[in-house]
Order: structure tokens, then C-alpha cells, then sequence
């Protein structure tokens, strides 16, 4: 047996040995010489276009780089270890983890030479060359060089728009600000695409409902003016004769049904609108159904109405299948009204969920937990969906620092929380409602309340309510406002361990004590869709918490920092809050990606609180932030907890810093893996004696970063990604006995095992 497993090994450390006859192995890419290339945006943009039409990553490809290859190919090995096996583990293993060589058939240069000289004549270097030679780099081995010869770039030397209706014409005319090709620009044939499309939009937009993009062709004159091209775009002379007929919105008919087999049995009829539904009224009223919906019978045709009507329908979340469809009126040659139908299939009117779970939570919390989910769609016939959610848990901690103490807290907590959300915008005398956002917006009333046990130490009762207004100003820009956020604070019991530590410590005490948090919040989220190879989303969150509340105390004669106020009986919170965070993502080959994060915040406490409340301050540490250490285990500063019973009660901060990068790449199947390094603290604002350490000071924070690097597992379920990952510490900003930036005094007490559910950031 050990004879065979060390023949197998040899034969696969051979990365030809399975090679078919007459075949070579590519090695991969010398690098490309490109020839009359000039450095200005356009040349560049399409000299990557063709390194990508050429590119072609071999076996061992370091990072999916078509260049670069790493001198241990050992995908190829196992496929090669295990070539000929037909069944058990070895056709497994090859299955699962082995790869076929890379042929040189397989790559063709000459076919990719022939696509990226095709691409280039593409975009206005007409007589361009792609030229390729192989080198050997071994025994039936062999690499590729390709000459690239950009030659002149053509560019239009005039547009003409002919033969189109008066008023297409002129629609033409008015925008041609707009065009995708003008006098000058290089010759592009995806532009040309793309200025067929859009006057195809722009005609659709105006009552021309059956016409199509198609239906206008280009004429091209190269000769005429040597190096230029002269454009002409005129109708296909072939167009249907109804294409560029201007067509306005007739009768609107509605068919609303609660199953696709099901019948309307009932209906009321309006001369421009008529409803069919069973039962004794409409599953839905029909003012909410069409609040939003853009078509209007008699208004002309237009494809961006009916876009935004169709995306307002199905973003509603009601129904299984919704479209609509349009029919001329009748057959006559000067019929030019379109009846509307619009078809509604609802969904099923409730959504049940119950989730048990045994969690292993990033502050190092175990135990078994509960939450049961009820959903009601269309609660009161306007398109509101309607949620109670009850939890329940119990959790243990045990947990180590690097300084090697330990803690153990248990507790338990249970809530309910119900929500309405509403479709549309649900503001004060109908402000802003007649707005045209991107998508439809949405508006969410809410109220929980939540009981928190800490076995020893307290029991919390907070209650929260919030109106949030969710809207999409552009493809790129969401925001969240919430003019009304309350929170309400009640220590229901304490123990004297806790008031003891209330004593110790005073500016802890103010951000647990009894208290309201009256907030306004604000959060901008900018995101490029995942279209983009390298997209980014960045997050930003405004909160402030009790000045609308001193302005009126102001109105009343008091001044603005006056400190004592209270809200019902009790001290309310006075602060302003700013975090922002910025990710990007790289993607290196279909199944591996480069994503990076940076994160900053800062809260300002002033006024009626000398600290921010214990929920709105600042942590790092745990599965989705540094996670070699636990949560609440670094900082701020380089304080050091003295007793590690209570650290999660003071290890918070004002300030906030971390920045993480992670390489994620595939395994085999849905497995993935990870590599990832982290860094980051939290510090205080102002000085406090409980705290030694702990205060921002500028020339100081790079040696108080805590970093740790770490490896990890994801298992992609498409739904969610479970992922475990081990962190391991690299350095912590206070004094460990050990020199140097390496100062973890025991390997393991360094060391941070995270199970939970979806990627870290």
C-alpha cells in the first residue's frame, strides 16, 4: 500500500505524465509587446480589453494570473496522481480536488489572436495586428508570447440622422448632447450599440411602443476621408409601419386572482379603468394599488413609465407573478390607443418562521436560543406587510484573554418586536410623497422591547420605537432616515457586585443608568451593483440623540447645556455620532476575490451626558471586526482591564479605527477558504482616571493598533455562508512582559475561534 501512495505521489509531481499524444502543456503567458500605443484613457481601456481576450490562466496560476505561476501546481499533480481512476477514493479525489492539464489546443492562440484583432478593429484600429509565438520552457512545455500592433485609430469624422419623422427628428435634434457618438471620438462599435439603444429609449419614451433598436441601421464611409469614418443612421427600410406611429393609454383593466387556476367572479367598471377579483371587494385596494404605478390612461406611451410601474408592482413583495400588457384598441389602420391589462397573481398572505439555534457568537457566547417569526402581507389592504417576531435566549461565556484571565457570565434575555411597513412614503400632511425616487419607497414602524439578564450583575428592560423612511435617490445612492428613534433604558435589578462597580467606576455608571435616548438618524449608503468587476459600498451614519429635546428646554428659558434634564421623570442623552466605513471588492478570477475594508467613527457626548450610553459607544473585537481577540477584549487605548468579571462593561470608547483585508478563494464545490489580516482599537475623548491609557492622542495610535492575521472556511449555501474562522494574534497594544511587535507572551492564548453566519464584512 505505501509502494502504491508513493508511485502515485511520483507520477503526480509530473506535470506531464498524463498527456494526451502529440500534446503540449501551457505554462502560461510571456509577457505581451504592444506596438504604437499611446498613453491616454481610451488606448489603455482597450489595451486591457485585449489582455483579457488573450488571457489565459495555466495550471498553478498564482492568483488567476495568466504570467504568473506558482512551482507547486498541486491540482495538477492530484488530477495526475489519479488520472485513470474510475471509481472510489481516487476518482474522488480527482474529482474533487485535482484539475486537468492546460493544453495548448485548449488555449488556441491563434483563435484568441484572431478575437483580440477582431475586438481592436472593433474599436476603430481597423488594421491592427495580432500576431504569436510559443516558446518552450520544457519537455512538452510550453509558453506564449503575443505582438500586439495598434496601427492608426480611426475616428468619426461626421453623424448623420436621416430620414426619421418630423418628430423623431426633432427629439433626435433636441438631445444630441446626449449622443454616445460625435465628430472626433474614436470609431467604437459598442458605442454605436449603444446609440441605436438609445434612441430606441428616447422614441419609446414618446408613444413609439412598437418600435425596436433594431430598426435603425448605420452606413459607415471610411474612404471618403482617409483615417475617419463617416457615420449615417437611418430607418430600416424594412420597418413594420406601425414602429414609429405614436400611441397613447387607453382603457386600464385589472385581473387580480389568488391562485393562477382561479376565476374573478366579481368586478366594477369605470370608463377608463375596470377591476376583476373574487369575493365580496378587491384583495387589495386599488387607490394603494396604483399610488405609485406611472401609466395613465390618455397620457402617450412611455417605456420609462411603464419600467418604473412594473418595478413598483413587484417591489411591493404581494404578489407571485404580476405583468402588464398592452393591445391596440382595435385592428383599424388609425386606431392608435393602447388598452392596458394589468394581471396580479397574490402570494401566499402569510410567512411563518421558527429558527432554534445553538450559537457560538463572536463575544464568545454559547447556548441555545428561539426566535419564532410571523409575517402578514397586505395587513390592511394597502400593500403593508405586517411582522411580530418573539425570541428567546440563553447564553454562557467563556472566554480568554491574551493576558491570560478568564471570564464566566451567563445570562439570558427574551423580546417581541412588531413592525408595519408600509410601500410608500407615510409622512405628516403627504410632504414628499409625490416625489419620484429610483425605486419605491418604503416606510417602517416599529417597536420592541427586550429584557436582558446578566447572571450577578443586572437585569435590563430596554424599549425602542423608530419610524424609519427607506428611499433610492439614483442606481447608486440609498438612504435611511429616521426622524423618530427612542430608546428607554431601565436597570429593572442589580446586584451589589454591580453596584460596586458602578461606584468604581462613574463614567460607566452614567452610560448604564436609567435614561431615554431620543435620536434622529441619518445613513447614506453608496454602491455600485455587482455588475462592476471591482465594486465598492461605502456607509455613512449621522445619529444625534436629545438636542431637539434642548432646544426646546431653550424655548423655555434654560440654557442649551444645562445639565439635569429629563424627559417623563428621567435624565435623557446628549450626543452626535459619525461612522462611516468603505469596502471594496476585487475580484481576481470568477472564484476568488481581494476585499478590503476601512471603518472610522466618533461620538461626542456634551450637555446633558458627560458619556455617551453604554449601546451607542464603540467596540472592536469578535467574528465580523478583529477577530483574533474576542468582543470587547482591546482597548481603548492601552488600557488593560484589571478584572476581566466586568472588562465587557468598560472596554468601549469614543473613537474608532479598523481596517481589515481578506483574500477569499475556492476550495472545491461550495467550499471556499480565506486568509485575512486585521487591525484596529478604540479610544476615549476625554482623560479618565479609571482608565489609564485610554485617551486619544495622535502620535500614539499606530502603536496602539491591535493586529492579528488568521485563517478561515466558508461553505456557500447561496441563501447564506456559514463560516469559521481562527484568528491569531500579532500584537496588542499594552505591555505583555514580551519586546518587540510580536509581544504575545503564550502562542494560544493568542489564538480566536469565530463560528457565525455570512461573510465579515
Amino acid at each position: 500500500m505505501a509502494a502504491t501512495a508513493m508511485t502515485l505521489l511520483l507520477t503526480g509531481c509530473s506535470s506531464t505524465s498524463n498527456l494526451p499524444e502529440g500534446e503540449t502543456l501551457y505554462t502560461g503567458m510571456i509577457g505581451t509587446q504592444y506596438n504604437d500605443m499611446q498613453k491616454d484613457t481610451y488606448y489603455m481601456t482597450i489595451q486591457e480589453e485585449t489582455e483579457a481576450a488573450l488571457a489565459c490562466a495555466p495550471n498553478g496560476s498564482f492568483l488567476g494570473s495568466p504570467y504568473m505561476r506558482t512551482p507547486f501546481p498541486i491540482k495538477l499533480w492530484i488530477y495526475n496522481a489519479f488520472a485513470n481512476s474510475e471509481k472510489g477514493v481516487g476518482k474522488w479525489m480527482r474529482n474533487s480536488f485535482g484539475q486537468e492539464p492546460v493544453l495548448m489546443s485548449y488555449v488556441n492562440p491563434e483563435v484568441r489572436a484572431l478575437v483580440a484583432r477582431n475586438l481592436l478593429r472593433a474599436n476603430g484600429f481597423f488594421d491592427a495586428k495580432v500576431d504569436y509565438k510559443t516558446k518552450e520552457t520544457g519537455k512538452r512545455k510550453a509558453k506564449i508570447q503575443y505582438d500586439v500592433t495598434f496601427n492608426h485609430l480611426y475616428t468619426i469624422d461626421t453623424v448623420e440622422y436621416l430620414g426619421y419623422p418630423h418628430i423623431n427628428d426633432s427629439i433626435i435634434r433636441a438631445t444630441l448632447n446626449q449622443s454616445y457618438i460625435k465628430p472626433g471620438e474614436p470609431f467604437s462599435v459598442s458605442r454605436l450599440d449603444a446609440e441605436r439603444t438609445r434612441l430606441g429609449n428616447l422614441f419609446r419614451n414618446n408613444g413609439n411602443y412598437f418600435y425596436r433598436p433594431a430598426y435603425s441601421v448605420y452606413t459607415a464611409d471610411s474612404i471618403s476621408e482617409p483615417g475617419k469614418v463617416k457615420v449615417r443612421l437611418q430607418p430600416d427600410a424594412s420597418m413594420p409601419d406601425n414602429a414609429m406611429k405614436q400611441w397613447r393609454l387607453g382603457h386600464l383593466n385589472i385581473v387580480m386572482r389568488k391562485s393562477i387556476t382561479e376565476q374573478p367572479t366579481d368586478s366594477f367598471i369605470h370608463p377608463i379603468i375596470s377591476v376583476h377579483y373574487s369575493g365580496k371587494k378587491p384583495p387589495i385596494k386599488v387607490k394603494a394599488l396604483l399610488r405609485d404605478i406611472k401609466l395613465r390612461p390618455k397620457q402617450m406611451y412611455s417605456l420609462s413609465n411603464y419600467t418604473e410601474s412594473a418595478s413598483i408592482i413587484n417591489s411591493m413583495g404581494l404578489f407571485s407573478m404580476s405583468d402588464f400588457t398592452f393591445t391596440p384598441k382595435d385592428t383599424t389602420d388609425t386606431c392608435s390607443v393602447l388598452d392596458m391589462t394589468l394581471n396580479c397573481i397574490f402570494d401566499k398572505p402569510y410567512d411563518a418562521s421558527l429558527e432554534a439555534n445553538f450559537g457560538m457568537k463572536s463575544n464568545d457566547r454559547t447556548g441555545p436560543g428561539l426566535i419564532l417569526g410571523l409575517t402578514k402581507r397586505n395587513a390592511f389592504r394597502g400593500g403593508e406587510k405586517l411582522t411580530l417576531n418573539i425570541k428567546g435566549s440563553y447564553e454562557w461565556q467563556t472566554g480568554k484573554k491574551v493576558a491570560g484571565s478568564s471570564s464566566t457570565i451567563n445570562s439570558y434575555e427574551y423580546g417581541a418586536d412588531i413592525m408595519i411597513e408600509y410601500p410608500r412614503l407615510e409622512t405628516p400632511f403627504g410632504l414628499y410623497t409625490r416625489h419620484r425616487f429610483y425605486s419605491p419607497p418604503s416606510t417602517l414602524f416599529k417597536l420592541s422591547g427586550n429584557v436582558l439578564n446578566r447572571a450577578d450583575y443586572f437585569k435590563m428592560l430596554t424599549v425602542t420605537g423608530a419610524v424609519t423612511y427607506k428611499f433610492q435617490t439614483s442606481r447608486f445612492s440609498h438612504h435611511e432616515l429616521s426622524p423618530f428613534l427612542l430608546d428607554y433604558n431601565y436597570l429593572q435589578h442589580t446586584t451589589a457586585t454591580f453596584d460596586s462597580i458602578m461606584t468604581a467606576n462613574p463614567a460607566v455608571y452614567v452610560s448604564m443608568r436609567n435614561q431615554f435616548v431620543p435620536k434622529i438618524e441619518y445613513s447614506y449608503t453608496y454602491s455600485t451593483t455587482s455588475a462592476h468587476r471591482n465594486p465598492i459600498v461605502w456607509q455613512t451614519t449621522i445619529t444625534e440623540s436629545g438636542n431637539m429635546l434642548s432646544l426646546g428646554y431653550m424655548a423655555a428659558g434654560k440654557d442649551f447645556n444645562t445639565k439635569q434634564k429629563d424627559l417623563f421623570g428621567n435624565p435623557f442623552a446628549q450626543f452626535v455620532k459619525i461612522s462611516s466605513s468603505l469596502r471594496k471588492t476585487w475580484s481576481l478570477t470568477p472564484k476568488s476575490q481581494l476585499v478590503g475594508r476601512v471603518a472610522a467613527g466618533i461620538i461626542m457626548a456634551y450637555g446633558n451626558s458627560e458619556r455617551a450610553p453604554y449601546s451607542e459607544q464603540f467596540y472592536v473585537g469578535g467574528a465580523n471586526s478583529i477577530r483574533a481577540f474576542t468582543i470587547r477584549s482591546i482597548g481603548p487605548g492601552n488600557y488593560v482591564a484589571p478584572n476581566t468579571h466586568y472588562a465587557y462593561l468598560d472596554q468601549t470608547g469614543d473613537i474608532k479605527l479598523e481596517a481589515n483585508l481578506e483574500y477569499r478563494f475556492n476550495i472545491v464545490g461550495s467550499l471556499y477558504g480565506a486568509t485575512f489580516l486585521d487591525a484596529g482599537n478604540i479610544w476615549l475623548m476625554k482623560h479618565d482616571d479609571n482608565r489609564p491609557g485610554a485617551k486619544f492622542k495622535a502620535d500614539s495610535v499606530f502603536k496602539q493598533l491591535a493586529t492579528g492575521t488568521g485563517v478561515g472556511i466558508r461553505y456557500d449555501l447561496d441563501f447564506f455562508v456559514i463560516r469559521l474562522d481562527l484568528g491569531i494574534a500579532l500584537h496588542v497594544p499594552y505591555e505583555t512582559g514580551k519586546s518587540g511587535y510580536y509581544n504575545i507572551p503564550k502562542f494560544k492564548d493568542g489564538l480566536g475561534l469565530h463560528f457565525a453566519i455570512g461573510y465579515p464584512f
